[in-house]
């Protein structure tokens, strides 16, 4: 009997992936799920400092800084592959990075190697040393979760458009403004947010001072939270409450066709599997385009670069 190929093996690997959520690592996110102090940072907590120095040293060393866990992808490692670090993760940490499932686990963050040294072969190919940091620490993943590079970067190509989408989800339904009511002398700084999955409403509005009081207020749908936001006469008057009916009208999710989010999920999609300069012009172009339109499209725009930055230091500077 032939042995399986190993096409066939990396198939049967990814084929489990469906039962873990997150297909491809948001290291920011995973960073967030640890309950650390605001005092404390990613290399000054009680996780880093239960690290092994061997594991501690071996990850630290990615972004050039050998002594410092300063990166979020470092952060991951770290608390990954260090046995005494895995032991103390929380919940919500061991969901999105699986400790008995450490071949999965290590396609994700290999995956998410591979993403940041993508970057920087693009944006800073000069930089040699830092793309063999990248390269060393995918040997590592290698090693340590038992997968090889070709099934990092079949994992990396399949699942990269995940992590794209969930950004796009996100920023989509969301719409940050300022209310300004000279007569009441009032002033808010408002985020309205939709949950895609059942169209909720949820409104987060601060008022500015030395000790910022944010409320916030949810609903059941759009009308329903205007309708809330009716009651609190004290807070908001009618013209208030127009002009949180009219931003929420601009909201990309709600203002454009599900074809203009996917749209822009397949161009930044493109980049991540070919970088180069049409697939970064097309970037640029559909940036300047939307910003080129009057509310909903300004909106979309602003949506557009808070998932660039999101992803990526080099693509922020889309639509400076």
């Amino acid at each position: 009997m032939k042995k399986p190929g190993a096409l066939l093996i990396f198939l049967c690997v990814v084929s489990v992936t469906a039962v873990f959520p997150q297909a491809f690592l948001n290291t920011s996110k995973y960073f967030s799920t640890f309950p650390l102090k605001p005092a404390e940072n990613l290399s000054d907590n009680d996780f880093v400092w239960a690290a092994e120095k061997e594991n501690y040293e071996l990850f630290a060393k990615l972004s050039g800084k050998e002594d410092l866990i300063d990166s979020n992808l470092e952060f991951a490692l770290l608390t990954f592959y260090s046995p005494e670090v895995i032991k103390l993760r929380p919940a919500a940490a061991n969901n999105m990075l699986a400790a008995n499932n450490i071949r999965i686990s290590g396609m994700k963050l290999g995956a998410a190697i591979y993403k940041e040294m993508t970057e920087l072969a693009y944006f800073t190919p000069d930089d040699k040393a830092a793309i063999a940091r990248y390269e060393e620490a995918l040997q590592t993943v290698s090693e340590k979760s038992a997968i090889t590079r070709q099934q990092i970067e079949q994992y990396y190509s399949t699942y990269v458009k995940d992590l794209i989408t969930s950004l796009m989800d996100e920023e989509f339904n969301k719409v940050s403004f300022s209310l300004t009511n000279n007569a009441e002398k009032r002033m808010y700084f408002i985020t309205l947010i939709r949950n895609p999955q059942n169209g909720r409403y949820t409104i987060n509005y601060e008022t500015p001072s030395v000790t910022p009081i944010v409320k916030t207020l949810a609903a059941a749908a759009r009308e329903s939270l205007i309708n809330e936001l009716r009651k609190r006469t004290a807070e908001f008057s009618q013209t208030d409450i127009d002009y949180i009916r009219a931003q929420a009208a601009s909201m990309p999710a709600v203002a454009f066709q599900d074809s203009v989010r996917m749209d822009l999920i397949n161009i930044i999609n493109a980049f991540y599997l070919k970088p180069g300069s049409n697939t970064y012009d097309a970037l640029d172009a559909k940036w300047h385009e939307l910003s080129g339109q009057k509310g909903a499209g300004q909106a979309a725009a602003s949506s557009f670069s808070r998932v660039l930055s999101a992803l990526c230091d080099g693509l922020a500077k889309i639509g400076m």
